[in-house]
């Protein structure tokens, strides 16, 4: 007779992907698989359910562990954390896309909560998350207590990828329109999305506007504005230019804002952790302004900064606490270990 075993399904829904992982009561990952975007804000709601759907189904095939296989555990929790709210309609689109998996109760996290799991076992601490939108959120007793930030490009997203990439675009605009500083910026913009700058002023000084400002123009307005967050890494190769410079810096001030304003002022717990997740902030911003990480400490009363690189660990933790199972921070770093090294199988 075969033995059942003890098994959690963690799922870190992202805009742009979902990535999946079955885990035994051990922190052992049994398989891993990915998606598209998960996320039912930007992708739609019955969509969001079908990518998450794949990426678990890919887990449990690389598991050998399908209805039709050496089957975990019947009702194994599946654990999610994603963005944004949650709606009925969602939670039965997931249910009709998972309940087939024979998998148990579907928990949704917020993807706060997530990416501080992957960072930290301490049931409190600060969580920073800087990728195309930017928010902080403080944890206690492993619930978000507080959130600031992450309303969105148009209202605020202070820091973030589109955030930055707007100022580079106006600075190259600025350049191009003979209004603001020469920058480094601006071959490197007009290079990305395929456009000639006037060399000298004399090559339009003659004409209504510079042709290669029209061309930006056209360009930046032919998609959706979240879009033009792809062009924030340009301010990372330019930091040695001032403008950039400027950006960058500006933006490290806006994240410390965030992170001031969920910082608890009464907390004298100083081994506490700041995660840090996001590819602006731990790709970019992190190594390419040398202040980052003593500012960003500083404004969370000291705490130790630990990068991440996303929120499916946390889930992972999430999902073996509900099976009773404990989970320290040696544990948190075999998962680390053993869910990165299967990313890349």
């Amino acid at each position: 007779m075969m033995t059942m075993m003890k098994t959690t399904l963690a799922v870190d829904a992202g805009g742009t992907s979902s990535r999946a992982a079955l885990v035994d009561a051990s922190a052992r990952r049994l398989g891993s698989g990915r998606a598209g975007g998960g996320n039912p804000t930007s992708s739609g709601v019955d969509a969001a359910a079908a990518q998450i759907a794949l990426a678990v189904r890919a887990a449990l095939d690389q598991a050998g562990s399908t209805p039709s296989g050496p089957a975990v555990e019947t009702g194994s929790p599946v654990v999610i954390t994603q963005a944004g709210l949650v709606s009925d309609a969602y939670r039965r689109a997931l249910d009709a896309h998972l309940s087939p998996l024979g998998l148990g109760p579907v928990v949704i996290e917020p993807d706060l909560l997530g990416m501080y799991g992957s960072g930290s076992a301490s049931p409190d601490g600060i969580v920073l998350v800087a990728g195309t939108g930017s928010v902080a959120g403080r944890i206690r007793d492993r619930r978000v207590v507080r959130e600031v930030g992450g309303a969105g490009w148009l209202l605020g997203d202070g820091g973030s990828g589109f955030w930055i990439a707007r100022r580079v675009i106006r600075a190259v605009a600025a350049d191009l329109d003979d209004i603001g500083p020469r920058t480094a910026l601006t071959p490197l913009l007009c290079r990305m999305i395929g456009i000639t700058p006037e060399t000298t002023t004399s090559d339009h000084a003659h004409r209504r506007r510079s042709s290669a400002l029209d061309a930006l123009i056209r360009s930046v307005n032919d998609g959706p504005p979240i879009a033009i967050a792809r062009l924030a890494p340009l301010a990372f190769l330019a930091t040695d230019d001032e403008v950039a410079v400027a950006i960058l810096d500006a933006a490290v001030d806006r994240l410390t804002l965030l992170v001031e304003r969920v910082a608890d002022p009464g907390s004298e717990d100083h081994d506490a952790a700041l995660v840090v997740g996001g590819s602006v902030l731990v790709d970019g911003l992190l190594p390419a302004v040398g202040s980052a990480r003593d500012r960003l400490s500083a404004a969370a009363a000291g705490a130790r900064l630990v990068p991440v690189a996303d929120g499916l660990v946390g889930a992972a933790a999430l999902g073996l606490r509900m099976l009773g199972e404990d989970v320290d921070d040696a544990t948190l770093g075999r998962l680390r270990d053993d869910l990165a090294a299967g990313a890349t199988r």
